[in-house]
């Protein structure tokens, strides 16, 4: 989903499990998923399909749709991201699609629990790990060594390698207890939250701007950590949750001329549903 909707293209997030990783180099096996990134949604219903089995479902009626909107993903976006959304929601309504508001309380503490503890503590495991599995010669302080991103180099040289990170105060902590709360308990919590809320108002699938801004400039700061925060904002919740994700372009950003994307998430295993439900939207935003 990112980078797609700063991109303009279609971007899937599986359910996590859903396609073998096997090959691919892991940042975190509680999350990691690849990811399909297409011009329509129905060539990604395809190689889905392929990958996993299973038949291409037919677009779902408009007004059969019941989609969720939670104030966390509406909050905080650029002019042109919100211009750009509100009028797709809009167009989504016209066209029969029901649109519920609702109250998803304390999702922001629930995914902050569980997402840097679990990729920063699997970050270092999983990656030794596979150095390891595929005999490659290299440690992981050889890894991050030639970290090009100073950035990523620090979160590597200060948090992941010495198994530490920062508390509320900027103070480092040490990772693992935190890690294993995640484990245990947190990541329960979280997506408890998510099936009580498609539960109580019988939705099809969350919807909301992917990114809250547009493509930052490639400068000395587009990799801050500030930035960083605020590109995976709307989209963490979903990854740290194993949830099905699906962005379809809506326009380009009258000032900016840059995309902007929307996003659908559904609950585990409702893959096929999710691509169905976005093969209509796609039909009814028309990008």
């Amino acid at each position: 989903r990112q980078p797609c909707a700063l991109n303009g293209c279609v971007g899937f997030r599986p359910t996590t499990g859903r396609y073998s990783q096997v090959g691919i180099t892991p940042i975190s096996h509680t999350r990691d998923t690849a990811g399909p990134m297409a011009r329509n949604v129905a060539d990604i219903a395809l190689l889905d399909s392929l990958i996993a089995g299973g038949d291409v479902l037919a677009p779902k009626p408009a007004g059969t749709l019941r989609l969720g909107i939670a104030h966390y993903f509406w909050q905080a976006l650029d002019e042109e991201v919100s211009q750009l959304a509100h009028a797709a929601v809009d167009r989504l309504r016209a066209a029969g699609v029901t649109l519920v508001s609702v109250d998803m309380p304390g999702l922001e503490e629930a995914n902050a629990a569980v997402s840097f503890p679990v990729v920063m503590h699997e970050g270092k495991h999983d990656l030794i790990d596979y150095l390891q599995a595929h005999e490659t010669g290299l440690t992981l302080e050889d890894i991050v060594a030639h970290i090009a991103s100073p950035d990523v180099r620090a979160i590597f040289e200060h948090g992941i390698v010495p198994a530490l990170i920062p508390d509320s105060n900027g103070d480092p902590i040490p990772l693992p207890p935190l890690y294993q709360e995640a484990i245990s308990q947190g990541l329960g919590r979280l997506l408890a939250l998510y099936e009580q809320t498609f539960s109580d108002h019988h939705l099809d699938a969350l919807i909301f701007p992917t990114s809250p801004v547009v493509a930052p400039l490639a400068n000395d700061e587009v990799s801050s950590t500030e930035n960083f925060a605020r590109l995976i904002r709307n989209v963490d919740p979903g990854s740290n949750a194993r949830l099905p994700g699906l962005t379809l372009p809506v326009g380009f950003g009258a000032t900016s001329g840059l995309p902007v994307g929307l996003e659908i998430d559904g609950l585990p295993g409702c893959d096929a549903q999710i691509l169905a439900t976005g093969a209509t939207l796609e039909r009814i935003l028309g990008q």
